[in-house]
């Protein structure tokens, strides 16, 4: 047997609880003894007793259970059971009575849990091996994990993508160091609540507390570790991950001794591109070189360089990589009157029509890898938020993962749009003109600020939030109300994008 806790962190980390946010002592060191898939047949279970961990696919339970009576007749069973947990996992179809499940098996006192789209016949597979021969399983999963990242350093998929795949896989937010402890690969998973907390730990002081740091080996013949695999988190590591960190440390050995040799091929070949002479302090920016709106093809890229060089001097401003790149890096210059760089990146931004991300100021040159790993995570977590800024600072790096991660909050959809349910009828159109009246209005000092965001007359707004506190009998001059009016308008525009 096994415990609902070492099953969790070891086949399923990213799983999402279903009702309380955290899983209480009693529930996660219930025992497991067996599991059951259910069939889309009659009997959906071959068995269950008592310790069987239920998966339910949601293709299967939308035959088995298409109405609201089958599920709670299914909820009264898997309750009766005393099964020690639920895994949802989600399909092509079922959506709607997977969440009506999980629903009335959080109200039964059951612990439920869901999980993205998966093969449910391997799911049972890993965790009859973990019950039956644990270590065998974890080797297993370790190997596979070590496969995913042969696999993409094969393809040259570089540092960033490695640090994506082992935190995706461990459930954890990583960070790949280099020799000097400067991290060169930060991630943190979307769908782990906790992870955008840990990076911003991390990030103020990178030589705290982590879950596990792990040697990563350095070229034969050079003494010391070539790097470090950092697991961030305040839960100790489990037997897989130590596991898996033995095995992947010589493979991201591999790719650091490249991403090293890369960087210095790119640093003898432009060192005629010193960083701007009217710093330091410098700032990194960086912007997706992709343009949503054109053409994207080289001639056009290489066109946009060359007018994004025109537009400031060189000592102030120099573009690095090439119209290859995924993203378009800059270097630019802090002046006195503009600390933090953002003037420039606003007028960089501007000219671009795209979002950019800048990092905290720098006057050391070598920072600058560190910085732009900065402004790239920074970047990343801008495209999960709906509207971002035009400007988005890596200062800012925990707000914007922690405000993209709202949507992952514990049933947060269903209580969103119960709360904004009074304003959500009518015409599609007139639906999201009261969403976005009602967000410009939580997010304005004022009337005439909200409506200057919106384009309309002050008194249309005034008339607009007239009617929304009259349908959904609010009052918008309530701090708490508005507090969560607005996590409710964020989770439902997440959701609708």
């Amino acid at each position: 047997m096994a415990s609902l806790h070492d099953l969790h962190r070891a086949l399923f980390p990213t799983a999402r609880r279903l009702g309380a946010t955290d899983l209480a002592p009693e529930r996660a060191e219930r025992e497991v003894g067996w599991v059951r898939v259910l069939k889309p047949r009659v009997p959906a279970f071959e068995a269950l007793e008592m310790g069987d961990l239920a998966i339910i696919p949601g293709a299967a339970l939308a035959v088995v259970a298409p109405g609201m009576t089958q599920v709670e007749e299914l909820a009264v069973a898997l309750a009766r059971a005393r099964v020690p947990a639920v895994l949802l996992v989600e399909g092509e179809t079922g959506s709607d009575v997977l969440a009506a499940l999980g629903e009335a098996v959080t109200s039964a006192g059951l612990t439920a849990m869901q999980l993205g789209r998966m093969d449910p016949v391997a799911l049972e597979r890993s965790v009859i091996g973990f019950l039956v021969n644990r270590r065998a399983e974890l080797d297993r999963r370790a190997a596979d994990l070590e496969a995913q990242l042969a696999r993409f350093a094969l393809l040259g998929r570089g540092l960033d993508m490695q640090a994506a795949t082992i935190g995706s896989f461990l459930g954890r937010a990583v960070v790949i160091e280099g020799r000097r402890g400067d991290p060169i690969a930060v991630h943190a998973p979307a769908d782990v609540p906790s992870a955008a907390a840990a990076v911003a730990r991390y990030l103020a002081r990178p030589s705290g507390a982590a879950a596990l740091r792990a040697e990563i080996p350095a070229p034969a013949g050079e003494p010391g570790a070539g790097g470090r695999l950092v697991l961030l988190g305040d839960e100790a590591p489990n037997e897989l991950e130590r596991i898996a960190a033995d095995r992947i440390v010589a493979l991201l050995a591999l790719e650091l001794s490249r991403d090293a040799a890369v960087r210095q091929a790119r640093d003898e070949t432009r060192r005629g591109e010193p960083l701007p002479a009217d710093g330091p302090p410098w700032v990194v920016m960086l912007a997706s070189q992709h343009a949503a709106d054109g053409p994207d093809d080289i001639a056009a890229r290489e066109e946009t360089r060359g007018e994004l060089r025109l537009l400031m001097s060189p000592r102030r401003l120099v573009l690095r990589g090439s119209s290859e790149s995924l993203e378009l890096r800059l270097v630019a210059a802090a002046p006195a009157d503009d600390p933090g760089g953002l003037a420039t990146a606003e007028r960089v931004a501007t000219f671009l029509g795209r979002t950019v991300a800048v990092s905290r100021p720098f006057t050391e040159p070598g920072v600058r890898p560190a910085a732009e790993a900065a402004a790239r995570a920074t970047l990343e977590a801008s495209e999960l938020l709906v509207d971002p800024p035009r400007v988005v600072r890596a200062a800012r790096l925990p707000a914007y993962l922690l405000i993209g991660n709202v949507r992952n909050l514990p049933d947060g959809i269903r209580q969103a749009r119960e709360l904004l349910a009074p304003i959500l009828v009518g015409r599609p159109e007139v639906q999201l003109e009261r969403l976005k009246t009602l967000r410009a209005i939580l997010g304005s000092p004022s009337l005439n600020e909200a409506a200057a965001r919106l384009g309309v007359h002050r008194n249309t707004v005034a008339y607009r939030v007239a009617r929304m506190e009259a349908l959904a009998e609010w009052d918008l001059a309530d701090p708490d109300l508005r507090f969560a009016l607005e996590l409710a308008v964020r989770v439902v525009q997440n959701a609708q994008v």
